[in-house]
């Protein structure tokens, strides 16, 4: 059962309106609370829900709103970690430097003693450029300071409950359920900086071993004991839907490196492929009116999110399973599942009449492009861990998978993935245990399901996996997140500023982009023992004997010609989407010798920089910050 303030359960009856909507403002507001009412107004400036003992609005009274930015930091000073590094994630610093603010105003009457009004919430931000200061939406949330942060029952520290024998499980972050769930009042605007929506609802800790890092994820939930049980709102970009029961927060620092970015891009790379996907959009989050850095807005997979993601019929008659080692239901049960597990350890798939039995249990086509992803894309957390599937609980569809959590993705180009997740040996637990990889393994006995996987494999290379596309993605993610970054360094110290993040984007991320086709192929080719693969790794690669520096630039920067001939042909300068911004033809850079080019004058982005001789061009990424 839910631990409600009662507040949400009295009637509320008086009117009290704010002379100035919550917003952004350029200049200082006086603002006025008015009533047709004589009951008692109270308010609060913290967060809180505003009690007897909050401070008292008279008739006449105003409050000043100005921008606090200058006001030492307060809410960042809340140590969120231990002080020693739990699965690697970063713990807590303090920021270094003034943190923006914004006003946030909570307000509520009182009568004989009873509250008579709903209370009512909001957000004043005061910048000398408004709501231009941020190009991302911005969200705001609003409160208790012991729901966060008291030792014995905030949500957000290690709290009473840490056990420093063992850390990487307990503190009061690794708290779940109702007990755990805390009220919140939040607000969206969006990147004009109007409002979304505004409405109270719940808020917990979301995320496994992230649960350690110094900034968290979270998840919202709206309730009817809240007050709506919907927030009515498109949240997310790639799809029409606009209500929601629940959505995350997720924190940048589930990346397994700096970029922020990889499994928002990988999702990305994957949308059109046969499986679900989470979508995303970066927001700039307040909390009590304190900046919080960069969070992405993500669905919440639940049987909420198969209703308007997937289709299911209804969100109570289906099941969902998570994977680790063995099928555990989030809905439903997992009978259904552990029977198909039985069917295929005591039938040899090699046989058509077993493949064909599976083929009506698993929806085959979501499952082959589910695994190639995943593989491509290098997902070392996996398939020991991060793993969901689903279908009708009466058994009218076929089992289909979820793609999720490629935080662990996007890193090594050259690891065997066909190895890792057909790996056999009892003796690993994560992340490629026996009973995580048994599926594939038996299905992979059947030549028809290789021959199938093999082809698609081939497909996808040449489409969503495309060097083309995948660096056009990459370079759209930057360029949505690249405004926020400086400001977020500042207060989390991860990364540690905007030159290392781009340093990180381009000597990992798009390196692997770059150099993980030929890999691939070449770990298919030797697992399948092919002779012939229908896709030319080549023409994606990029042999250069050309270098950039410094890159990432400020824009002025130099080619380096590292081979020993020289070289003779056109420079062109292009951004991701093909639009030329510089060209010069005739150019000579000897052996050993360097190209100055300067005054360019180019804005922030990632660039292809060509030098096309007349026999062979070579081309490479070019990130000017």
């Amino acid at each position: 059962m839910l631990s409600l303030s009662p507040i949400f359960y009295l009637a509320q009856t008086t009117q009290i309106s704010p002379t100035h909507p919550p917003g952004f403002y350029t200049s200082n507001i006086s603002l006025t609370l008015e009533t047709n009412s004589e009951d008692t107004i109270y308010y609060s400036l913290d967060g809180s829900v505003p009690t007897k003992e909050s401070f008292l609005f008279m008739p006449g009274d105003s409050i000043v709103f100005q921008d606090k930015s200058q006001e030492p930091n307060y809410y960042s000073e809340f140590v969120t970690t231990v002080d020693i590094s739990v699965y690697g994630y970063p713990i807590w610093e303090s920021p270094e430097g003034l943190l923006s603010k914004g006003n946030i105003l909570r307000f509520c009457s009182y009568k004989n003693g009873e509250i008579s009004s709903s209370v009512q919430s909001g957000t004043y931000f005061i910048f000398s450029d408004g709501a231009q200061k941020y190009e991302l939406p911005v969200i705001s949330l609003m409160v208790d300071e012991a729901d966060f942060f008291s030792q014995d029952s905030g949500i957000y520290t290690p709290g009473l409950s840490f056990d420093e024998e063992i850390p990487e499980s307990t503190g009061n972050y690794y708290k779940r359920g109702d007990a755990w769930e805390r009220n919140v009042h939040i607000e969206y605007y969006n990147e004009a900086g109007q409002l979304g929506f505004s409405q109270d609802a719940g808020v917990r800790i979301h995320g496994g071993a992230t649960r350690t890092a110094s900034q968290k994820s979270l998840k919202f939930y709206a309730r009817s004991e809240y007050g709506d049980s919907q927030f009515h709102y498109k949240l997310l970009p790639n799809n029409e839907n606009d209500e929601y029961k629940r959505f995350l927060l997720q924190s940048s620092m589930g990346d397994w490196g700096k970029t922020i970015i990889k499994d928002p891009l990988a999702h990305e790379i994957c949308r059109s492929l046969n499986f679900a996907t989470q979508d995303s959009r970066p927001v700039i989050v307040f909390l009590n009116g304190e900046y919080w850095g960069v969070q992405t807005i993500r669905d919440r997979i639940d049987k909420y999110y198969l209703e308007y993601k997937e289709g299911a019929t209804h969100q109570d008659s289906v099941t969902l399973l998570n994977s680790f080692n063995n099928p555990e239901a989030i809905e439903g049960d997992a009978e259904g599942f552990i029977e198909l597990l039985e069917f295929i350890n005591e039938n040899d798939i090699a046989f058509e009449e077993n493949y064909n039995y599976l083929l009506s249990q698993i929806d085959i086509e979501n499952y082959i492009d589910y695994n190639i992803a995943e593989i491509f894309l290098s997902n070392y957390d996996w398939p020991g861990n991060n793993v969901k599937y689903w279908r009708e609980s009466d058994g009218s569809t076929k089992w289909r998978w979820i793609f999720f959590d490629i935080d662990g993705g996007l890193y090594n180009y050259r690891y065997d993935m066909l190895e890792h997740c057909t790996l056999n040996d009892d003796e690993v637990v994560w992340p490629n245990s026996p009973p995580s990889t048994f599926i594939f393994r038996n299905l992979l006995r059947n030549d028809r399901f290789v021959s199938e996987f093999i082809l698609r494999y081939a497909e996808i290379l040449r489409s969503n996996f495309s060097l083309n596309t995948t660096i056009n993605k990459a370079s759209s993610l930057v360029d949505l997140y690249s405004s926020s970054i400086s400001e977020h360094s500042d207060r989390w110290n991860f990364p540690e500023n905007e030159n290392a993040w781009r340093n990180d984007i381009n000597e990992h991320l798009l390196e692997f982009l770059e150099k993980r086709h030929c890999y691939a192929v070449e770990n298919l080719s030797n697992f399948f023992d092919l002779s012939d693969f229908p896709f030319d790794c080549c023409s994606e690669a990029t042999f250069n004997t050309l270098l950039a520096y410094p890159n990432p630039s400020r824009g002025d920067f130099s080619l380096l010609n590292i081979s020993e001939e020289s070289m003779f042909g056109t420079v062109t300068i292009s951004t991701t989407s093909g639009s030329r911004v510089y060209s010069e033809a005739g150019v000579t850079i000897r052996g050993g010798q360097t190209l100055e080019l300067s005054n360019l004058d180019l804005p922030k982005g990632i660039y292809i920089v060509t030098f096309q001789g007349s026999l062979k061009g070579q081309s490479l990424k070019l990130i000017v910050f």
